[in-house]
């Protein structure tokens, strides 16, 4: 097998690696988007209610979706600088 065959099959090899990380990264971005509308939209949902039962699930809710989104901000932290060291 010569080196230009090699070298092809290489880089065939590292555009499927950044293709599959570029789309989790994208879809990951997503993800977090949309937990920061639900946060927002329960904080709100919160600051509108009297019910002292419905406040507490709103805060627990309120306490998962935060971890979650802490998570997603962590690991899309991490994709972000394999991205750069990548490039």
């Amino acid at each position: 097998m010569s080196v230009k065959s090699l070298l092809e099959k290489l880089n065939a090899l590292l555009s499927e690696e950044r293709k599959t990380q570029v789309a989790k990264y994208k879809s990951l971005k997503k993800v977090l988007k949309a937990l920061r509308r639900e946060k927002t939209a329960l904080q709100e949902s919160l600051d509108n209610t009297d019910d002292e039962a419905l406040k507490q699930d709103i805060e627990s809710r309120l306490k998962v979706v935060s971890a979650q989104r802490k998570k997603g901000l962590k690991v899309l932290k991490k994709l972000k600088s394999e991205r750069k060291s990548g490039s």
